[in-house]
């Protein structure tokens, strides 16, 4: 039978029965911590049992019994065999491994002769006393065991091997460091400077170090420092976590304290009392522990033999040896720290030490011998910060999300150095677009944010606007470090040591837009999680990939492009003018363009002096094998301006020539001057508008508007002039230049009777049918609807304004 508990892979396998049962568990070993591992094989039961720390798990045999019919062979554990424990083995018949041993303390070992139940294996794992046990084969206490090679035996309690909380141990370091120092070293391995909470413990502490008295002590008798500081003269004592201490034991002559003064230290020369000491002194650390920290290496190459986990625990002589997870031994020796293999004799790392009493945690230079990495210098990495922190290069821990945030927060400011969001992978090119992903065209994100319109010029056809052009794409070739939430922090420097998009601006007229840039600047938007870490890298940067985390381009600009201006409905009108941008240099097999949330978005104002922008949209499409987007503006002329200045004070000039109509009929005088004056005034409203909008070479619906009201005005003039002749006729008829006075009793005769005839019935007709005042009225009537026709038109194309406005 063959039990194997592999620690890398996190798996404990059983085997037995000549290879029929075999079976893996996940179980993870953990470093200093007693573990509790018990299987049954009940082959007539059918069952394997596997308890793992009070956690049951069971595999029928059911399997293994059709295996073994099949192969004619019976499913048993044959005696003669052999049992293998903490050895991995490629065949049960295979020969044992120095390097695939397991490397561990095992207490309490013993093997039954028979399967134990599930109750029994839980009642023995959690360390209770089992009834009805029946004797073990083979235990550690019966002798029969023998201790071979590099091993040893020792005695520990079952209370020991049955408590799961790490009891508070100290380390000793017989350095001298001021009371900040020896504080930050402590935390360095996930310790605190010590605490004695009674006489008692200081008292033990004291003995334990005393020998040390002559290294520690400078111009008194402190011994190492105590995790307390004082608020000034006479204040209250607390510990670095702001907690009140309840025992301050400090000597009479140093319990008032001065007002330089603010930390304690214990003395040799009084067991149980602190001195009250200056922060600045040196003298020896002491720190304390309640966990078993986990200390990692970076900077190995991928085949490197050395460990990458290392812990301390407590030691007989109360100093720091770092233990690998699996062979190496990092410990001081002559000065320097030395990593050494239990497994490979010649594999070994020597520090390369710049001052005495340097430790080994942080960026180190090590001298590596017997590896298999080419490098034999390297600087390594050894930390005990968490996943959630950053290691300084001295050692210290500071939050991840402190590094590159543009705040220094380690002691020797290394979280703001080499803060590159970006890094380029060997034999990047900038001038490469990056690789589709699924065999498809790289979709650009694009949109825009106008901020306001600068120009509107209508003589010149030209609009000036002012936009914030965002792209935002994905480039898989890259990774970044450090990434925040808030996107202007992940700025790139270096925009142009990677690729970014190359746009085309072209307006309506097929023109090149002025583009006038302001500022432009690329970050990356974190959208995933960080990856894993990587040993292999010595800043424990936190690594985004490209794939998910896209590049986002915003570039300020001034865009002063032409546009078509369609001017026959002027006042009235309605402007479309349009903006293009198209990819440059790339089909749109490799990048295409892609429509980011409302596409177009107008910020500033958008009523203008003379039109009103609408609404703007905009449209992605292909054509001729590149991608394109086209941004549209819809402009509204604002028409109350003309109607209150122009339409309104013309139609009362056409009002005012038609009630000259009104005026008494021989009052022509009047009538001509009034009339004459409302189109002089006529002409001159036409003349000075002409002046002030755009001029073209057809005639505007403002154009249609002067020329009807002064046709209006001169056709009313004109049947002014036409009632007063008929008035003169009337008055002065035609051949009336003499007068012949005869009888109204003599007939005429000859000539003159015939002429008198036709004269007579001539002025009959002018007074029957042509009076003026009947003239000037049908006139007036004509002239009235002629300009209610008017109003009407120029009240429906108003409305037809509108209703487009809206």
């Amino acid at each position: 039978m063959q039990k194997q508990l592999v620690p890398k892979k996190g798996t404990l396998c059983v085997r037995c029965c000549g290879g029929l049962v075999f079976k893996s568990f996940q179980f993870e070993a953990r470093k200093y911590e007693w573990q509790h591992v018990c299987v049954s094989l009940d082959l007539e039961g059918d069952v394997l049992r596997v308890m793992l720390d009070g956690v049951e798990h069971t595999t029928s045999l059911g399997e293994a019994k059709r295996r073994a019919t099949d192969e004619g062979t019976l499913l048993e554990v044959a005696g003669g065999g052999r049992l293998v424990v903490g050895q991995k083995l490629h065949s049960l018949d295979g020969d044992f491994m120095f390097l695939e041993t397991l490397d561990g303390e095992v207490g309490e070992w013993k093997i039954y002769p028979e399967a134990l139940p599930g109750d029994t294996m839980l009642i023995f794992s959690t360390c209770h006393d089992a009834p009805s046990l029946p004797m073990p084969l083979y235990d550690l206490q019966d002798g029969r065991l023998e201790v071979v090679g590099e091993a040893s035996t020792s005695n520990v309690s079952l209370k020991a091997l049955c408590d799961k909380e790490t009891r508070e141990f100290y380390l000793f370091f017989p350095v001298w460091m001021t009371y900040i120092e020896a504080r930050r070293w402590c935390r360095k391995l996930k310790g605190s400077v010590a605490l004695p909470k009674d006489s008692e413990t200081n008292a033990l502490l004291v003995d334990r170090f005393i020998r040390h008295r002559d290294t520690c002590a400078q111009t008194w008798t402190h011994l190492f420092w105590v995790d307390a500081e004082g608020e000034g003269k006479e204040g209250p004592w607390r510990t670095t976590e702001g907690e009140l201490l309840s025992f301050t034991p400090f000597l009479q002559e140093d319990s008032a304290g001065q007002e330089d003064v603010q930390c304690a230290a214990a003395v040799s020369h009084n067991r149980k009392k602190w001195a009250v000491s200056p922060c600045q002194m040196e003298t020896c650390v002491l720190c304390a522990f309640n966990i078993h920290p986990e200390i990692r290496l970076y900077g190995l190459c991928d085949h490197s033999s050395l460990d990458r986990l290392f812990s301390f625990r407590d030691h007989p002589k109360y100093e720091l040896i770092f233990e690998g997870v699996s062979h190496v031994v990092l410990a001081a020796q002559n000065g320097s720290w030395v990593m050494r293999s239990r497994l490979y004799l010649s594999l070994k790392a020597v520090m390369v030490t710049q001052y005495e009493g340097q430790d080994p945690v942080g960026v180190r230079t090590w001298v590596v011998e017997g590896d298999r990495c080419r490098e034999k210098e390297i600087q390594l990495l050894l930390t005990s910060c968490s996943h959630e922190e950053y290691t300084c290069d001295d050692g210290s821990c500071v939050a991840r999300t402190d590094r590159c945030d543009r705040r220094v927060q380690c002691p020797d400011h290394s979280d703001e150095k080499g803060c590159s969001v970006v890094l380029l992978p060997p034999g990047y090119s900038p001038s490469l677009p990056p690789p589709p992903v699924n065999a498809s065209a790289l979709p650009i994100a694009l949109s825009l944010a106008v901020t306001s319109v600068r120009e509107f010029d209508l003589s010149s056809f030209t609009i000036s606007i002012d936009v914030t052009l965002k792209l935002l794409w994905r480039d898989q070739r890259l990774r970044y470090s450090n990434l925040v939430g808030d996107y202007r922090t992940n700025k790139l420097k270096g925009s142009t040591k990677v690729w970014v998009p190359n746009l085309e601006l072209t307006d309506g007229t097929r023109s090149t837009v002025a583009a006038k840039e302001h500022s432009t600047a690329t970050y990356v938007l974190r959208r995933s999680g960080s990856l894993p870490d990587d040993d292999a890298t010595l800043r424990r940067d936190v690594m985004y990939s490209g794939r998910h985390n896209p590049l986002y381009l915003c570039r300020d600009l001034t865009l002063t492009f032409k546009c078509h201006f369609h001017l026959q409905m002027y006042p009235f009108d309605l402007q479309e003018c349009h903006v293009l941008l198209s990819l440059h240099d790339i089909t749109d097999h490799v990048g295409v363009l892609v429509q980011q949330d409302e596409g177009v978005v107008f910020e500033g104002a958008r009523h203008l002096l003379e039109y009103t922008l609408l609404h703007e949209e905009l449209e992605v499409y292909s054509e001729a094998n590149l991608s394109h987007a086209r941004v549209m503006f819809m402009f509204h002329n604002q028409f109350s301006y003309y109607i209150a200045n122009t339409f309104l004070p013309t139609l009362i000039q056409v009002l005012i020539g038609l009630a000259t109509l009104k005026f008494d009929v021989a009052d022509f005088q009047d009538r001509i001057m009034v009339s004459l004056t409302s189109l002089l005034v006529l002409a001159t409203f036409f003349t000075q508008t002409s002046q002030s909008i755009p001029k073209t070479s057809y005639l505007k619906l403002i154009d249609v508007w002067f020329v009807a009201v002064i046709f209006l005005d001169f056709a009313m003039i004109m049947s002014i002039v036409y009632v007063e002749i008929l008035r003169l006729r009337i008055k002065h008829p035609v051949g009336g230049f003499f007068t012949k006075v005869a009888p109204m009793s003599e007939p005429p005769s000859g000539c003159f009777a015939s002429c008198r005839k036709a004269d007579s019935r001539r002025d009959a007709f002018f007074l029957s049918t042509s009076r003026p005042e009947e003239v000037n009225f049908w006139m007036f009537k004509l002239f009235a609807w002629a300009v209610v026709a008017t109003v009407a038109t120029f009240v429906c194309v108003c409305m037809y304004g509108v209703l487009d406005e809206h």
